[in-house]
This record gives C-alpha cells, sequence and structure tokens, in this order.
C-alpha cells in the first residue's frame, strides 16, 4: 500500500519523505509533519513571500502572450518605469494602464501604499479596505435657477423671486453627487 504524500513532499529527497512519514506515525497532523520535513512554516497570507510567489524574476510575464508582453514592458520603459523586481498589478492602475509607475509594485508594502493612496480595497493576499468617501452636494447653475425660477413666478403670482429659487432647488439640484 503506497502512502499518498503531498506534492512538496513527493518531490524531495528520500530523507525528507522518511522525516514527514515519521513525524505522521508519531502522532501529529499533516500541516505539522509538512512543516518539519521541509523545516519552513507554511506560506503566510500577507507576507512578501507570499506575494512573490511565482512572480520572480519576470516569470509572471511567461503567462501572457509574447508579443503582449514584450509590448508591455517596452512601453512601461518608455514611460520611465524601472520595472526590475516588480510586477505590474492592473487593479492598481489608474488610466494609463501599464504605463502607471504606481500600478508596478514590488512587494507587499508597495501594494498597500499604493491602495490606501487611491482609496482601493484590495482582496487576496493582502486584504484592505477603501473608504467611502461622504458625498458633496452641488448647487444648480445660478443662471439656470434663475430662469426656471421666472417660469415658476410665473405660474404662482405673489412668489418672490428668492422662495422661486428656493423652490427650483429644491425641485432641481440633484441630490448626492461624489466628488469629481
Amino acid at each position: 500500500m503506497k502512502t499518498y504524500l503531498p506534492p512538496d513532499i513527493a518531490t524531495a529527497p528520500k530523507d525528507v519523505q522518511q522525516h514527514y512519514l515519521k513525524v505522521l506515525a508519531l502522532g501529529h497532523g499533516e500541516r505539522w509533519a509538512l512543516l518539519c520535513a521541509l523545516q519552513q512554516p507554511p506560506g503566510t497570507k500577507g507576507t512578501d513571500r507570499a506575494f512573490q510567489e511565482g512572480r520572480l524574476d519576470g516569470n509572471w510575464l511567461d503567462d501572457l502572450p509574447p508579443r503582449q508582453a514584450k509590448r508591455i514592458v517596452r512601453e512601461a520603459k518608455a514611460a520611465g518605469i524601472n520595472i526590475s523586481g516588480k510586477q505590474y498589478m492592473s487593479g492598481l492602475a489608474n488610466k494609463l494602464g501599464h504605463c502607471d509607475p504606481a500600478a508596478w509594485v514590488g512587494d507587499v508594502g508597495d501594494l498597500k501604499r499604493v491602495a490606501k493612496e487611491r482609496n482601493l480595497t484590495v482582496r487576496g493576499i493582502v486584504d484592505i479596505d477603501g473608504h467611502e468617501e461622504a458625498p458633496v452636494r452641488r448647487d444648480i447653475n445660478p443662471r439656470l435657477a434663475k430662469e426656471l425660477a421666472k417660469q415658476e413666478m410665473a405660474k404662482s403670482p405673489g412668489l418672490s423671486m428668492r422662495d422661486a429659487i428656493a423652490k427650483v432647488k429644491a425641485k432641481h439640484t440633484p441630490r448626492w453627487k461624489k466628488k469629481v
């Protein structure tokens, strides 16, 4: 009967595999046996190790079609971005896309800094909550308010200009609009 070995242990040397099986035989759990056999802690959410896994040396570009990867690198370098040791994260980019220097991050610290500066909500290796900005009330254009107030005064004789403008503003002013 063959014992199941996790992929990290199955590809490890025989002495590591034996150590893993020995720790299991002593009654410890799989995760503890894995930790002891490999002599390294498991990946932890929010660490640079977890963030960089599978992304070192620009090999994350290998997942893209070759022409697209070359174009992204060429245009980023032309925009003055040093991409050495960094990866492009489209979720952080502004309208410049891969030519946005802040969208190229090298570690968790860069990711957190950009997400906080741009008030973004990020979920994944790092969890960051963006805060909602209080909406700003916009007023109606004074010239338009005056024109509409004259129409209101025509409908209701005896209405003062001041009251007509207040009525127009109450009726036509957008309730809330986000800051631009």
